[in-house]
């Protein structure tokens, strides 16, 4: 029994999406680029067979916009709550060192907070202005997190637009 190949590609291609929708909901797998990665795998193995070039130049785009969200959000959240300079910046850095210093889901999640409380207290402003810079963190990672997930799905529908109606 011989199983017809662009299937097999579109059934591996759809398991991956699979994994990539289930990380953009986790903060610790970079769920926009395993979608991509799926895509282009799929543009690889089926050359004539749906996705162009065009699809997967800008894709790739939206992956690096997706994994940028992820770090700006935080920033953007604790300024928009009132916070200095500093608590964008320490925001910001939390964001990056946090998952180096905690485990990767705990510092993608606390590490802007704390930073943004650091970043505030370190400005001489009060402990109450330090937790509302960092209530505006995660207000800004819930934000970067609708935007991911939609961007993952946008990818997904994109991919299927291409393969059955083109």
């Amino acid at each position: 029994m011989e199983i017809d190949h662009n299937w097999l590609a579109l059934t591996v291609t759809f398991l991956i999406f699979v994994i990539g929708l289930i990380g953009s909901l986790l903060p610790v797998i970079p769920g926009c680029f395993v979608i991509w990665l799926g895509a282009v795998m799929y543009w690889l193995w089926v050359p004539k067979g749906g996705v162009g070039l065009t699809y997967i130049l800008v894709t790739a785009g939206l992956v690096i916009l997706a994994q940028v969200l992820d770090f700006v959000a935080s920033y953007y959240g604790a300024r928009k709550f009132g916070a200095s300079w500093r608590g964008g910046v320490g925001a910001l850095l939390g964001a990056i060192i946090g998952p180096f210093v905690l485990t990767p889901i705990i510092g993608l999640i606390v590490g802007p907070i704390v930073g943004a409380f650091l970043g505030e207290i370190s400005a001489g402003r009060t402990l109450k202005e330090g937790g509302k810079a960092g209530v505006g963190t995660v207000v800004g990672g819930l934000i970067a997190f609708a935007m991911k997930f939609a961007i993952a799905v946008a990818m997904i529908g994109w991919f299927l637009f291409e393969v059955f109606f083109q």
